[in-house]
């Protein structure tokens, strides 16, 4: 169901199946590993999840701000047609990337060294 990759210093956290309240704590807590692991610059590949439950939604949209407050980096990204429209629907409003690689490439280096 979930899955981690690496690009440099970005994790990519991979969701297959479905995203529902049976296994949001599994998701919780990988989601914490995940912004540990790489100076909390993560990304969520939604491409092989084919259901979100609407009630995660605003849990969901509750870990991007604390991930954000702490001063991690959370990216969405390739969720198909309909799991765009359940998360705008319940008033997800971050950008959701068309690709996984969109979202790596959208991070902007963290000082102006790491851009030579």
């Amino acid at each position: 169901m979930f899955e981690f990759k690496n690009y440099n210093d970005i994790v990519v956290m991979e969701v297959e199946g479905e995203l529902r309240l049976g296994n949001v704590r599994q998701f919780d807590s990988l989601l914490s590993q995940a912004m540990l692991q790489n100076a909390g610059r993560v990304v969520v590949d939604l491409s092989q999840l084919s259901h979100i439950d609407y009630k995660l939604v605003p849990h969901l949209v509750d870990r991007v701000i604390e991930i954000q407050c702490q001063g991690g980096e959370i990216k969405l990204a390739g969720g198909n047609h309909y799991v765009a429209n359940i998360l705008k629907a319940m008033g997800f409003d971050e950008e959701l990337y068309p690709s996984v690689e969109d979202a790596v490439i959208s991070f902007q280096p963290h000082s102006e060294e790491e851009w030579q």
